[in-house]
């Protein structure tokens, strides 16, 4: 098993070469350019009958727009937070997910529906009623979402301190930190802001395959494959990667119990934990599942 080492900083783009995109190896990338496109398409054919259902409500004029799909892990999700939040927090199945919006301007539109006219107003937190109110909203807004990506979100509820949030742990032991993140803009009157909704359970896409034999035919059964289990990565600067040497330790924070994936010539087979057998690292199958590797 080889583990990945991820490296800070771009590789710089010669003159006479192709340019090479920086990547910030802080962000997961599971989904394929392709893959963002085909979600991007239900949501951007949702939001208009949904802009006009919510411009329904007296007093609210609300524009809604769809900006980047992206990728985000829930672990560093809320780092550094600043309450008063304005966060619905629901569960997709078992996995957490939140809806986050600009406090400014959740008390913004709430206090345009409560008939506030010309108010600037604060950051602050929203009182039991206008909760009650933002939550609806906000509520509206995520099941139509969810729904176009064909999720089912539960257990809705406002929260307005760190402490509510909860965390990506609860989704059980095989809950995974990878969230698919859903910029939209909101335009309500002369104010502009974003909700990001940050959704679990979506994967690389369905993979086409061609039906398994009922026999594996003779002449294949001695052939060997190699089977790779991937590791968790870490970070070490380009000066120490250069300075590697045979019999050099890398250390990992993977530990045992650790969930892990194995592949075979691209294709994922099964989810996996990390152990101990015999007095050697192993890992125990879990789920077998067979789709390609993104080519993000």
């Amino acid at each position: 098993m080889t583990p990945s080492v991820a490296q800070r900083g771009s590789t710089p783009a010669h003159s006479t070469g192709s340019r090479v995109a920086a990547r910030d190896f802080q962000r997961p990338r599971r989904l394929s350019r392709e893959r963002l496109r085909e979600l991007a398409l239900p949501l951007e054919n949702l939001l208009p009958a949904l802009e006009k259902r919510l411009s329904d409500s007296p007093g609210l004029a609300l524009g809604l727009s769809l900006g980047e799909l992206s990728e985000s892990d829930a672990g560093t999700l809320f780092a550094g937070a600043a309450e008063p939040l304005c966060v619905l927090r629901f569960r997709v199945g078992k996995d957490p997910a939140w809806a986050v919006w600009e406090p400014l301007a959740a008390v913004g539109a709430v206090e345009t529906l409560f008939g506030a006219r010309g108010s600037i107003g604060t950051a602050r937190k929203l009182s039991p009623s206008e909760a009650k109110v933002a939550q609806q909203l906000l509520g509206e807004i995520t099941r139509a979402v969810c729904g176009a990506l064909k999720l089912a979100p539960a257990e809705l509820v406002l929260v307005q301190s760190a402490s509510e949030l909860g965390t990506w742990r609860e989704g059980g032991e095989t809950a995974q930190p990878h969230r698919l993140e859903v910029r939209l803009q909101l335009a309500c009157g002369a104010t502009t802001s974003t909700l990001c909704l940050y959704l679990p359970g979506i994967g690389a896409g369905e993979a086409v395959l061609a039906p398994l034999p009922a026999k594996l035919p003779a002449h294949l059964e001695r052939v060997e494959v190699e089977l790779s289990a991937r590791l968790a990565g870490c970070e070490i600067s380009l000066d120490q990667l250069l300075a590697l040497e045979e019999g050099d330790v890398i250390p990992l924070e993977a530990r045992v119990g650790d969930p892990t994936t194995l592949a075979v010539e691209g294709l994922t087979l099964a989810e996996a934990r990390l152990g101990c057998h015999r007095g050697r690292l192993a890992v125990r199958v879990e789920r077998l599942r067979v789709e390609p590797e993104s080519l993000a």
